[in-house]
């Protein structure tokens, strides 16, 4: 049991919102966590805490309060003034325009990523016993991926087993003699397939 889920278990002990027969339950539970003495010290203090009496508050306590409150003037037939401004006005107005703009913005920005992304760094679907070294990702022989294998930025070589698809983004596929593919091996080198690749990873 974590230390969070004692101490949980312990306030609602205190709480008293487990019935008074689930004590034996929790105390076998505290017991297993090492837990027992921080129980004995938060019954302790919630016994002190419940032992205390209530503050006892003056008759005037209310009127004295809100009488130190300053006080809202009342100014008739004025209206506050609404600042809007031009174009948060047209956004309200025409809102599948806004949805359109922003969704061309952040294209945009993205699309300038990409074109400003000079090199890659590599990266790939980690998949136990495939290799990654000199830019390159190796599938050795004997070796099977039960899966996609998507690698960014780098080379593939598959000289074992895929079972699923290839895809290279900035670099190429090879597969040696004895290398198998069991789904389809994709390239992605254009910019634009590059974008409405991650346009469909975005939504998938």
């Amino acid at each position: 049991m974590t230390r969070e889920k004692v101490y949980e278990r312990i306030q609602d002990y205190l709480d008293q919102n487990q019935p008074p027969e689930d004590f034996k339950r929790l105390e076998a539970e505290l017991r297993e966590a090492n837990a027992m003495d921080e129980f004995e010290e938060y019954r302790l203090l919630d016994a002190e805490l419940r032992a205390l009496s209530a503050p006892k508050l003056s008759a005037d306590f209310t009127s004295r309060v809100l009488a130190q409150l300053p006080e809202q003037v009342d100014q008739p037939n004025v209206t506050p003034l609404k600042k809007t401004s031009r174009f948060g006005g047209k956004m309200k107005q025409y809102p599948l325009l806004a949805a359109a703009s922003i969704f061309m913005l952040l294209s945009v920005g993205s699309l300038g990523g990409y074109l400003t992304q000079e090199e890659h760094d590599l990266s790939y679907t980690n998949v136990p016993g495939i290799v990654a070294e000199n830019g390159e990702v190796v599938v050795p022989e004997g070796v099977t991926v039960n899966q996609d294998l998507y690698v960014e930025g780098g080379n593939v070589r598959i000289e074992g087993k895929v079972n699923g698809d290839v895809m290279t983004v900035d670099g190429k596929a090879y597969t040696a003699s004895a290398g198998n593919v069991t789904g389809e091996i994709k390239q992605i080198d254009q910019l634009f397939e590059r974008v409405w690749y991650g346009i469909k990873r975005i939504f998938e």
